[in-house]
């Protein structure tokens, strides 16, 4: 998405995008899905979508996390192949490769195995070429990520080491993030991304205050790459959050600082409307303000904006589709799944 990228370069699968996104679901549909207690009722609301082709037998319904899998990538990689440019859907791919990075080191380092494989923009087989020094043709975040532990493994305690993988690739994720940021042109989307890195960090700083982690160890391994006056350093310097009211508290007082005037809203209608299981509730909030922020570009005719926009109301269709349909499968109760519900993109 540089300066060489023009917006009528993304006029077809601009169109393309615009038949796809008619098919997206609503948030009426998944109410009604809620509602069904059989599992014909189910499968007869998803006859009437573009999942027919995938869930058509009820038995299909308890294979709901791989058929949601065909569906969605099948449509992220047909974006991909389609665009000028693909760091709009790498966006949402280097997720993937963040997982398998952090599932990659865990299986070298502690023996756990690796029972999944998510799609991402990086072959399984390179993580080995990256830990045994062959870094060509590896993204910067694969290779900084691993630099980094492997400096890191011989002053680590092993039973440590899995929260120590996570806080150092998510911190080289996060950083990365602020730098793709610098280089997006197109604002709304630029905004969007901000705002994701401001969420997912403070989700991470949030569960290190609430396990009362070690702060010596989250500035060692997570906040190394962040300048002193980084606002994540802010939070984190504060060694009084012992309990999710002191931290809401702090994230409140900290966020005036902040340079996103919008992450105000969220934080504010969270500290208002949040729960005493704040985990869940943080992350519902901030995806649908997220979502939010990005919908109005469903009426831009065409441009990298309105790629990405349908890409972020895929994605949370198909986890709205994961949960219910898990729900039903392994009989959830409906108010526990609802209230985890996100805004459909529709």
């Amino acid at each position: 998405m540089g300066n060489s990228v023009r917006h009528y370069d993304w006029c077809y699968v601009s169109g393309r995008v615009n038949i796809l996104e008619c098919s997206l679901l609503t948030q009426i549909f998944f109410e009604k899905l809620l509602s069904c207690d059989d599992f014909k009722d189910v499968l007869a609301n998803m006859s009437n979508t573009t999942l027919k082709d995938y869930f058509t037998h009820v038995k299909h319904l308890y294979e709901y996390e791989t058929l949601l899998d065909e569906y969605y990538y099948s449509r992220l990689y047909e974006i991909r192949s389609l665009s000028p440019d693909n760091a709009i859907c790498d966006f949402f791919l280097m997720r993937n490769d963040i997982i398998n990075l952090k599932n990659f080191l865990k299986s070298k380092t502690c023996g756990t195995s690796v029972d999944k494989y998510f799609r991402g923009t990086i072959d399984k087989n390179k993580y080995d070429n990256a830990w045994n020094g062959k870094t060509a043709s590896l993204p910067e975040l694969v290779n900084e990520s691993i630099s980094l532990f492997k400096r890191s493994m011989a002053t680590v305690k092993k039973e440590e080491l899995p929260f120590i993988i996570d806080l150092i690739i998510d911190g080289v994720y996060l950083k990365y993030i602020e730098s793709i940021c610098k280089r997006i042109e197109v604002e709304i989307v630029k905004r969007y991304m901000m705002a994701y890195q401001f969420f997912k960090g403070f989700e991470a700083i949030r569960r290190a205050v609430v396990l009362r982690f070690d702060m010596d160890i989250l500035n060692k391994y997570y906040l190394e790459r962040f300048d002193k006056k980084h606002v994540f350093r802010k939070l984190a310097k504060n060694t009084a959050w012992t309990s999710e009211k002191t931290f809401r508290d702090i994230m409140a007082e900290t966020h005036c600082n902040a340079s996103l005037q919008e992450i105000g809203a969220v934080i504010h209608t969270m500290l208002s409307n949040t729960s005493q299981n704040i985990s869940f509730r943080y992350e519902v909030l901030t995806d649908d303000y997220l979502l939010d922020m990005i919908r109005p570009v469903k009426y831009t005719p065409f441009g990298p904006e309105r790629v990405f926009g349908y890409l972020c109301g895929l994605t949370t269709e198909v986890f709205n589709l994961k949960l219910v349909l898990g729900g039903k499968v392994h009989k959830i109760g409906n108010n526990f799944l609802k209230e985890r519900l996100r805004k459909a993109y529709v």
